[in-house]
């Protein structure tokens, strides 16, 4: 089933709202779907200048309602082992 542009404006609040609480100092991210499920790529400061990292998510991404907690946090918890070193907000 094709995606909507809808349901890319979906991932793209979801992946937003869990970016903005990890407080990261600077980052940009896209989130596309392809053959293989949803991808993100993340840039983030870094101690040494920007670093990048493509983090493949699978088929399913979370909606930002209270409705899909569990796997909302699964994902939080892959972006935080994934971006470790990405500096934060002090």
């Amino acid at each position: 089933m094709p995606l909507s542009p809808l349901d890319l404006a979906e991932a793209t609040h979801t992946v937003e709202t869990l970016l903005a609480r990890l407080e990261l100092d600077a980052f940009l991210f896209a989130i596309e779907h392809n053959e293989r499920g949803w991808e993100l790529r993340v840039e983030c400061a870094a101690d040494d200048g920007w670093i990048a990292d493509t983090i493949a998510l699978g088929d399913e991404l979370p909606d930002a309602s209270d409705a899909d907690a569990a796997l909302r946090d699964r994902l939080l918890a892959l972006l935080v082992e994934r971006i470790r070193h990405c500096k934060k907000r002090r």
